[in-house]
């Protein structure tokens, strides 16, 4: 189909009348998010707002993700696109028209490879006077084509978000910080139930055996042997992530912190002073709080070859991180390595 589209849309992109923008509405889209990506996406939002200090910068993003963005000042409105593939397509199809209609100047694609038809024609008929996406391969309304490969061991902030502020002309330097928002109700709720369950005040250990794949959770097996690892350090108190709520029977001195919103998350990583997590978007929130933290990495997700690229391209950017990798699953990391690259934390 595509060499069908090609053609044709840049034919009606030859019609269109050539002019100078002056960049007052921007359109930032990435309708195939993920907790990880929208914490990192907001360095680039904070990047373009500097660049362009002046215009609405609108984003449209899954729905469950919001709430990471709904209390930041560079973001002027932000769509809430369904998670079903079908409905995204639906939905994306009906906003084309609509996004139309706000005659937006700059159309941030990102970090998407854009290859399919689909994606080119939705772009394309939301009509913004400049585009910017990548992988474009020959579209000529994309005014500002970026190029990159996930096997690239950069990271995912320079091999793509800093490329493409370069090509809008940011001259740098760029400091890679993610910026996250909570709102004073939540701040309260997670200090209650840290009071509740740190009475001693401890530090804060949070641990997160859950990841978005298999591949990427720990087994509640190798969740017990951590934390009889964990509980012999007395320093910390030991928090553990459940968003299933799986871990009901741990010992007394184990915090479950069970909830399904995704700020008060991030209110409680705030608060940790070291986070042990498998490879998921909880690593790129300590991040955004310069956490040390441990981060169990695997090659592999359901039904794929292993792809070793995967923690340069989308891992940390701590100094402080220390990483354990497996090459099918976090559970075959052996015990002994964990219990050794938890030695450097205070007993």
């Amino acid at each position: 189909m595509s060499f069908i589209v090609k053609p044709l849309l840049n034919f009606l992109y030859s019609l269109r009348k050539k002019q100078e923008v002056n960049i007052k509405r921007i359109l930032f889209l990435f309708p195939s998010s993920a907790v990880g990506d929208t914490v990192i996406e907001t360095f680039f939002i904070h990047e373009v707002k500097k660049l362009y200090p002046k215009a609405k910068l609108d984003i449209a993003i899954l729905a469950p993700y919001a709430v990471l963005l709904e209390n930041n000042p560079d973001i002027n409105c932000i769509y809430k696109m369904p998670v079903s593939i079908f409905k995204k397509l639906f939905w994306l199809a009906t906003k084309a028209f609509f996004f139309r209609r706000q005659k937006y100047d700059l159309l941030l694609d990102l970090p998407h490879n854009g290859y399919a038809p689909f994606r080119q024609i939705f772009l394309y008929f939301t009509n913004a006077k400049k585009t910017l996406s990548c992988n474009t391969k020959g579209y000529n309304f994309i005014t500002y084509p970026l190029m990159w490969t996930e096997e690239n061991k950069k990271h995912i902030t320079e091999e793509v978000y800093i490329k493409a502020l370069k090509l809008l002309g940011a001259k740098g330097p760029f400091e890679v910080k993610y910026n996250l928002f909570i709102p004073v109700e939540i701040k309260n709720k997670v200090q209650v139930f840290l009071k509740q369950h740190n009475p001693n005040n401890k530090k804060i250990l949070v641990f997160n055996p859950e990841g978005s794949k298999e591949p990427r959770t720990l087994t509640p097996q190798k969740v017990k042997e951590i934390i009889a690892l964990l509980i012999q350090n007395t320093t910390y108190q030991i928090i553990l992530l459940s968003y299933k709520n799986f871990y009901k029977d741990m010992p007394a001195n184990i915090a479950v912190f069970h909830t399904d919103n995704l700020i008060e998350l991030v209110a409680l990583i705030k608060q940790a002073e070291y986070v042990l997590t498998t490879d998921t978007g909880i690593l790129h929130i300590a991040d955004a709080f310069d956490k040390p933290m441990m981060v169990l990495f695997s090659e592999a997700n359901i039904d794929e070859s292993p792809r070793p690229y995967v923690e340069y391209v989308w891992g940390s950017k701590n100094s402080k991180t220390k990483k354990l990798k497996a090459r099918y699953s976090v559970n075959d990391i052996d015990i002994k390595e964990i219990s050794k690259c938890l030695q450097d934390i205070s007993y």
